[in-house]
């Protein structure tokens, strides 16, 4: 059910996965530091990204790769607050776009 929420993709990188067994599930706050089996710590994600995060923060981690973006940062924010994901509309991302367009450099 978390992978279908998800469309299938990894929620990090957005990539779909290759086969079946290329999307695992990461614990978003890892097990390792007190991270629970519950849908809210739970989300998809690619091996390469479940493996490259392993026990780290799951924000530190993410605001250092090439591929994050804040409007997958939200997403992720509010699937960990409720359990629910929304993707953007064609106009959610047009004027998401234009925001980010008007923030000086």
């Amino acid at each position: 059910a978390i992978k279908a929420a998800w469309n299938n993709r990894c929620s990090y990188c957005g990539c779909p996965p290759i086969d079946d067994k290329s999307l695992t599930i990461d614990h978003v706050k890892p097990k390792a530091h007190g991270g629970q089996d519950q849908t809210t710590n739970c989300i998809p994600a690619c091996r390469s990204c479940n493996a490259d995060k392993g026990s780290d923060h799951w924000l530190a981690w993410f605001r250092m790769q090439d591929f994050h973006t804040l409007e997958a940062e939200i997403r992720i924010r509010k699937w960990l607050k409720n359990g629910t994901v929304e993707f953007p509309t064609e106009e959610d991302s047009i004027w998401f776009d234009d925001l980010i367009n008007t923030i000086p450099a």
